[in-house]
């Protein structure tokens, strides 16, 4: 009986460190969201009105469309992510984390094209680059805090997105992907007119 006692004892113990972000996983995370910042920041910072406003001769995003998009999303992620930790039936024993560089490839990548859900469409919500910036470095800079301060189980809630089952820590990976993805888009509309 003493011996099954122990054993439970030690169970509670050894699951929260088993649980918890190592550092090498926090440290990336936190690497990826300002690199992803910064790219964002460089692509778009002397942009002249013309440029940052330019959409592609055969449709699609402006360089001002996709910054709000990703301000947009990026918003509503970090909003399921700390919903999914309030969410006590999101605790699973799921290990995810196999699937943090496949969500990264998946979402960063430019080859597969996906239309947005209506609430992320962008409508013009800033009415200018400099705003659009400022709210972006506000919301880096509240997410880089959170993860870097959180004792929050990140790996051991989890919920379900269009891709699959996905743990808080992956939705924050899923933000800095998906700017990404939306810098190389930039880049693409910016290469269009520059062509021209």
């Amino acid at each position: 009986m003493k011996k099954l006692l122990l054993i439970l004892v030690m169970s509670v113990f050894a699951l929260p460190a088993i649980a918890q972000l190592t550092q090498t996983e926090r440290d990336f995370a936190i690497s990826y969201l300002k690199a992803t910042h910064n790219n964002i920041v460089e692509t778009v910072k002397s942009l002249p009105d013309d440029a940052f406003n330019y959409k592609p001769k055969e449709g699609g995003w402006s360089v001002s469309n996709a910054l709000e998009h990703i301000l947009l999303t990026e918003t509503a992620f970090f909003g399921m992510a700390q919903g999914t930790l309030a969410n006590d039936e999101s605790m699973s024993e799921n290990d995810l984390s196999g699937k943090d560089g496949v969500l990264i490839g998946m979402l960063a990548n430019r080859g597969t094209k996906v239309k947005t859900a209506a609430p992320f469409e962008p409508s013009g919500k800033w009415d200018s680059k400099a705003k659009m910036l400022a709210e972006l470095e506000k919301s880096r800079t509240k997410i880089v805090e959170f993860l870097s301060s959180t004792g929050a189980d990140l790996r051991g809630h989890i919920t379900t997105i269009p891709v699959g089952e996905v743990d808080v820590y992956q939705i924050i990976l899923i933000i800095a992907a998906h700017s990404q993805r939306h810098t190389f888009q930039m880049q693409e509309v910016l290469a269009e007119m520059n062509a021209m």
